[in-house]
């Protein structure tokens, strides 16, 4: 939705622009003067102002200025006869976006306007997203094959072409943030901005700002109007990780957002209106926390149309495997490298070990190996995590002679094969595990004639 004011005096002009934009989706204001539009200005916050160069008695660039002062971000559009195209070529320089010549077509009008909000919705997109990846995230193709995951896969396709509110919460590294994203790329709002803001790690002045914008001077070091990542979501959504740690004050405003999609920024008197979706994240018990008075319960209500609990990576050992092998993939990829295999002993400890950091620490524990080994196979301590090698256990808990006696060379065969079967019949890692070199094994393996189809590309 945008809202619009038309600056002119022509009431069939009016009578037209009513007809192509008065619809639903868009609000109209109209002023015959300069003087009236000033004081709808100072009230409220207009996407586009349209005003006629008959109506401007010569102070077309004052008042460019003056609503680029109010705010930046609102598109300009001037009409005007031939001999006032100077002037308007000048306002155009000083921030206006257009400018369309008398006689004009409604068309004329309605192609640049439009172009003129897509131009404003990029913009808006490349400031949220600077310096990141442009992510398109699909539920689709998300890892993981456990129960859990899967539900909540279902769950985010089941929601996201609504609006509803959401918290997801779950421990640090789970991929809330990926969740989110998957929310926002299939939802309606796919198009337009998805702003990502952690809470956690801004002081709140700092996050009020963030979050809200502020005029020129509003504090300290303020010396520039500042656009607040509340506006540049405007028609998107809004990611608020670590929402928990907002002070009761910011949490006062998200609650107004959420109420009446209305909210000032720092230092000013206006009211700005935006439409937003609101996901939010935690990983703090949000119950406990309203209990000691450190979170507002009616912003909670609000904020939990749908609670997604996401859990921990050691609660669904399923996936471990999967998502090691697509970052192994991925970060051969990434640093030119041909594609690693895992070791038997890593495949173990990958599954046994606990995870605390949950997926990132995965992604970087792979991202490390791929680094840091020097061979095709990936070791547990090329991980980088804590790793301990299991003691071997009593060999005389799992050998016995049978009864009728066994030749030697027999058990020693099939124990070579069994090496070679948890080694994906790679020679070097099977003799790893046998406590012998891998000339030995060679030897060994060509006086038992074992045989494999991929030992041309192994040995």
């Amino acid at each position: 939705m945008s809202k619009f004011l038309i600056v002119n005096t022509d009431s069939d002009f009016r009578r037209e622009i009513s007809q192509l934009y008065g619809n639903s989706e868009h609000e109209i204001e109209f002023a015959p003067t300069l003087d009236a539009a000033t004081k709808l200005l100072e009230k409220l916050v207009f996407d586009i102002v349209i005003f006629d160069t008959m109506n401007s008695n010569g102070r077309i660039l004052d008042f460019v200025e003056y609503v680029k002062g109010l705010n930046s971000n609102t598109i300009i559009m001037i009409t005007t006869d031939k001999d006032k195209t100077d002037e308007a070529l000048q306002a155009v320089s000083n921030g206006a976006f257009d400018f369309i010549q008398r006689p004009y077509q409604l068309s004329e009008i309605e192609v640049k306007v439009s172009r003129a909000i897509s131009t404003r919705r990029l913009k808006q997109e490349a400031d949220s997203l600077r310096g990141e990846r442009n992510i398109i995230y699909n539920a689709d193709n998300f890892i993981g094959e456990s129960q859990e995951i899967r539900k909540i896969f279902e769950l985010v396709t089941k929601i996201a072409r609504s609006d509803a509110t959401v918290i997801l919460n779950g421990e640090m590294g789970t991929g809330k943030e990926l969740i989110a994203g998957a929310i926002h790329y299939n939802s309606n709002r796919a198009d337009h901005a998805f702003v990502k803001v952690n809470c956690a790690a801004l002081e709140q002045r700092t996050l009020e700002s963030e979050l809200f914008g502020h005029e020129g001077g509003a504090f300290a070091g303020a010396d520039k109007q500042r656009i607040g990542r509340f506006e540049q979501a405007d028609g998107g959504s809004i990611f608020l990780d670590e929402v928990g740690a907002m002070n009761l004050l910011t949490q006062a405003k998200l609650l107004r957002i959420l109420k009446t999609g209305e909210f000032q920024r720092l230092g000013g008197k206006r009211t700005h209106k935006v439409d937003i979706r609101i996901i939010a994240a935690t990983y703090r018990n949000l119950y406990k926390e309203i209990e000691e008075g450190r979170f507002r319960e009616d912003l909670f209500y609000l904020l939990n149309a749908v609670t997604i609990h996401i859990p921990p990576l050691r609660e669904r050992k399923g996936d471990i495997l999967l998502l090691s092998y697509f970052f192994l993939k991925k970060f051969c990829n990434d640093m030119n490298k041909s594609l690693k295999e895992l070791h038997p002993r890593t495949i173990k400890f990958l599954t046994d070990y606990s995870w605390p950091g949950n997926i990132r620490e995965l992604q970087n524990a792979v991202e490390r190996a791929v680094l840091m080994s020097e061979g095709m196979t990936i070791k547990p301590e090329d991980l980088g995590v804590p790793y301990k090698m299991e003691p071997v256990e009593d060999i005389h808990n799992y050998i016995r002679m049978p009864p009728g006696g066994i030749r030697l060379d027999q058990v020693e065969k099939e124990l070579i094969l069994q090496a070679l079967k948890m080694s994906d019949w790679i020679q070097k890692d099977a003799a790893e595990l046998l406590g012998v070199s891998s000339r030995v094994l060679n030897y060994k393996v060509r006086r038992f004639n074992i045989t494999h189809p991929q030992w041309k590309r192994n040995r």
